[in-house]
Formats: structure tokens, sequence, C-alpha cells
């Protein structure tokens, strides 16, 4: 979960900076406009939106971002069994290298 990411907003910013400088494959996850706003707001955030059709607000929290995170990570994980993702160069060394 999020929570386990010590500065959430620095780790968003370091990763835009990747992408946009074209130092890291990026990868468009097709997130809802909702669901990115929960991504990217901090995992205790609240997110309201509009509804239209029944003239009221609807709230989204916490558990509605784990959802979308798990949505994330199971195809971040179905990617990686295809083809292992680059990073990026300059980051910290994984762990543990592949044989």
């Amino acid at each position: 979960m999020r929570q386990d990411i010590g500065d959430w907003e620095r780790v968003t910013t370091d990763l835009l900076q990747l992408v946009r400088s074209g130092d890291c494959n990026a990868l468009s996850l097709g997130l809802s406009e909702i669901a990115r706003a929960l991504v990217c707001t901090g995992p205790h955030s609240h997110v309201r939106v509009y509804d239209a059709a029944t003239d009221d607000f609807i709230t989204y929290g916490p558990t509605e971002c784990t959802a979308v995170l798990a949505e994330v990570d199971a195809v971040l994980a179905s990617l990686v069994a295809e083809q292992e993702l680059w990073p990026g160069d300059g980051l910290v060394a994984p762990l543990t290298r592949p044989a």
C-alpha cells in the first residue's frame, strides 16, 4: 500500500521528472480521472466529484484508493511477467539482480 512509501510526494515528483526527461520508460495505465486523483493526492485524502445526475457530490477516499492501487499492482505484475520494466539509469540498484 502507498502509506509504505516514506515521502509519496517526492516519489511522485521524481517519477514525473524521470518520465518527462525521457530517462525512464513511461507506461500509461489508462486510469480514470478519479483514479488518477486518488493516486496523486496522498494515502489519506478524499476526492469529491459532482454527479449531475443526482445533483449531489460523491466522495472517494482511502478505500477506493486502495482498490485502484490493487488494480495497478495487478496490471504491473502481468506486465513484468511478460518483460522486465526499465526504471531508468542512475537509480538505486535493485536488491537482487536476475541471474
